[in-house]
């Protein structure tokens, strides 16, 4: 078998396939154009086998071949699909991968075909613990449910502003428009004192029905430091984005932001879990000094003011002097991240791009030195990898990992121009789009194979697939009753099955689209 970008290559780009399950004696392979003939020969890579995959896979890279059309590789007893190579290939995926936000928007009239819906959840919100409501309206579904949670929606805008910045030049979709709408939404989501409630949605998940039909009452869940806090840093990063064209808004954000942080400065960690009655995405975090450390990194950056630096790497320097508890090595204390329970990594990028910071040489050196150590353990994956997956492990959500895994490499590119990055992160997005052994591209609507049944009610409910999706991936836990009924015994990145009952494996979060947003903005856009 032959597997390659299924939405296909820029011409002068990294363009490598993979092979495997090849009887073939010979290890030459050859590109075909569309009338057969042979237009670019290449000699195979020494097979490569990891204990994710449990198969031993070539490499073919051709990115010494920039001829421009449709194509397909080939070695002397197999044939991939034929993919395109062109400049422009990757536009409408582009797009359609950042409308699924503006198609998720709650509270407001959709018009977009089969995706048309009324205003939705527009009812006044329980209040939880009081006998009061509030009025909340806006931000986006989050998943494959209509809940809207803060720290999957701050985490998300990060993402969309880091890609904006990427491609200033990309114009057919309004990104800033887009992030405006869930700010909105997340300024109704601060209590008076700047705290800032966890999530808003129904008591329980509702069934695979339309958001406008969804009509049980609606709860404010209690206010959480990392809400809070990835608050406060989201709405100070966002601030320089808006200055220019609606410094009013702008100024709302910063005044927002700061308001939160002076709550979190008087007040302990507030952890949280779900309350008994609420049955929804908890989002819970058991460590939120990294949400702590992001808000002031991004409240420095925006005011200067040093008082925010310093707390910041007092916080830093705590946590990764801290020892890592063996019984517990998932609970790691610090880490260079960028998911929406470890959102270090924001914090260390904006420091690492503010001027003030450069100028200190102990501060940056040490803040780079963190991100290249990741790096190269990220890139020592990808070379020892079957398909050149910078991750060991497939768990729930591994998809939208990668793509933060991918983050972290093209910041270390950008730090010190070392192609290496650049060409693993490259690797992660050819992985999602098709490079990998189900022969599958993981985002709805494109690619010869694509989910067909992705997690997710707008889907359920209407019958078709609302495209430029990436679902979860592969999860070796076998989290759900679909999972465990066909995904035993299976390689850990084959535990995937594309059943709408599927959610470990199929499901689909704004969160998980945003990093793929960034990451394609840097190797397929910009």
């Amino acid at each position: 078998m032959i597997v390659v970008n299924q939405i296909g290559y820029k011409l002068d780009a990294q363009k490598i396939a993979y092979v495997f399950n090849s009887k073939a004696v010979e290890k030459d392979f050859c590109i075909k154009d569309k009338s057969g003939n042979s237009v670019f020969t290449g000699r195979l890579s020494e097979p490569v086998e990891d204990d994710a995959n449990k198969i031993p896979v070539c490499r073919a890279d051709f990115s010494g071949f920039s001829q421009k059309g449709e194509f397909q590789l080939c070695t002397a007893d197999s044939a991939s699909v034929f993919f395109k190579i062109e400049d422009g290939v990757f536009e409408d995926f582009y797009f359609s991968t950042l409308n699924y936000f503006y198609l998720s928007r709650c509270g407001q009239e959709i018009q977009d075909g089969a995706f048309s819906h009324p205003a939705c959840h527009t009812s006044p919100a329980k209040v939880y613990g009081t006998g009061s409501t509030k009025n909340v309206l806006g931000g986006w579904h989050d998943a494959g449910d209509y809940g809207r949670y803060v720290v999957a929606g701050t985490k998300t805008i990060m993402d969309l502003l880091l890609a904006y910045e990427a491609a200033p030049s990309y114009k057919e979709f309004d990104i800033l428009d887009e992030v405006r709408f869930e700010l909105e939404w997340l300024l109704q989501m601060q209590r008076d004192d700047g705290a800032v409630f966890h999530k808003i949605s129904c008591w329980h998940f509702c069934a695979f029905i339309n958001p406008q039909d969804e009509k049980d009452e609606i709860v404010l869940a209690p206010v959480s430091t990392a809400a809070t806090a990835d608050f406060a840093g989201c709405l100070g990063f966002a601030y320089k984005f808006f200055k220019d064209s609606d410094s009013e808004f702008a100024e709302k954000l910063l005044c927002a932001a700061r308001k939160a942080q002076d709550y979190l400065d008087f007040h302990d960690d507030e952890l949280y879990t779900n309350p008994c009655e609420i049955t929804t995405g908890g989002y819970g975090d058991w460590n939120v000094k990294d949400e702590r450390y992001f808000a002031l990194c991004a409240l420095f950056d925006v005011t200067g003011e040093k008082k925010y630096l310093k707390a910041a790497l007092k916080i830093r320097k705590i946590q990764k002097e801290l020892p890592l508890n063996p019984e517990e090595p998932w609970k790691r204390p610090w880490g260079e991240m960028f998911g929406w329970g470890c959102v270090a990594g924001y914090g260390t990028e904006i420091l690492l791009k503010n001027q003030s910071v450069k100028s200190d040489k102990k501060i940056y050196d040490e803040l780079k030195k963190s991100i290249i150590e990741r790096a190269d353990s990220l890139c020592k994956n990808a070379a020892e990898s079957s398909f050149g997956s910078c991750i060991k492990k497939y768990f729930w959500g591994c998809n939208g990992h990668m793509a933060d895994e991918a983050h972290l490499l093209l910041l270390a590119y950008d730090l010190t121009g070392k192609k290496d990055y650049y060409s693993a992160a490259k690797m992660q997005f050819d992985y999602l789009c098709g490079c990998n052994q189900l022969d599958f591209c993981f985002i709805t609507g494109f690619g010869a194979n694509s989910p067909k049944n992705p997690h997710h009610r707008p889907s359920g409910a209407t019958g078709k697939v609302m495209p430029g999706m990436l679902v979860g991936g592969p999860s070796e836990g076998l989290h759900d009753h679909v999972a465990k009924e066909y995904l035993q015994g299976k390689a850990p990145a084959c535990c995937y099955i594309d059943m709408q009952g599927s959610y470990s494996t199929n499901e689909v979060a704004i969160y998980w689209n945003s990093p793929f947003v960034y990451l394609a903005s840097r190797v397929a856009i910009s």
